[in-house]
């Protein structure tokens, strides 16, 4: 079994986010946008892995992350959907936000270690999003489709 795993909607589907994901994905094709959900995941799922290499070796499959941080990235994923939706975040869930970023931090200090990658980064290799951004000789502008759905 893996101990580097990549965040699926599938996974988000059998936990608490599966209402927010047909509701943002609905919202987002009223806007003529595709992949929010896809999109926070990737988010998500790169702030993650950079904490993670502040102190620890990353798997060379950009989409993984920590098995045992599942949970923690589903919490965050949940928070950055419903502020994408415009909803308030309760008490309950702006705590457990700070919880989840000061777990992130203690791993990017060392204080807190993660499971070796399943398939771990050459020293040579460096981190790359798994959204690079694409220079153009055509005109810039941004939007949040373009900044893949950040928010």
């Amino acid at each position: 079994m893996s101990r580097w795993i990549a965040i699926t909607i599938a996974d988000l589907y059998n936990s608490k986010v599966s209402p927010l994901i047909t509701a943002a994905d609905t919202t987002a094709l009223a806007a003529g946008q595709t992949g929010r959900v896809a999109g926070v995941i990737a988010d998500v799922t790169l702030e993650i892995r950079r904490k993670v290499a502040s102190a620890n070796q990353l798997d060379a499959d950009v989409t993984k992350i920590p098995g045992g941080l599942k949970p923690l990235a589903v919490d965050i994923i949940f928070c950055r959907l419903k502020v994408a939706l415009e909803m308030d975040l309760s008490e309950a869930e702006r705590d457990s936000l700070k919880a989840r970023q000061r777990d992130l931090d203690r791993i990017a200090n060392g204080d807190d270690m993660v499971d070796a990658p399943d398939n771990p980064i050459s020293s040579g290799q460096v981190m790359q999003s798994s959204n690079p951004v694409q220079s153009s000789a055509e005109k810039r502008q941004a939007t949040r489709y373009k900044m893949g759905g950040l928010i």
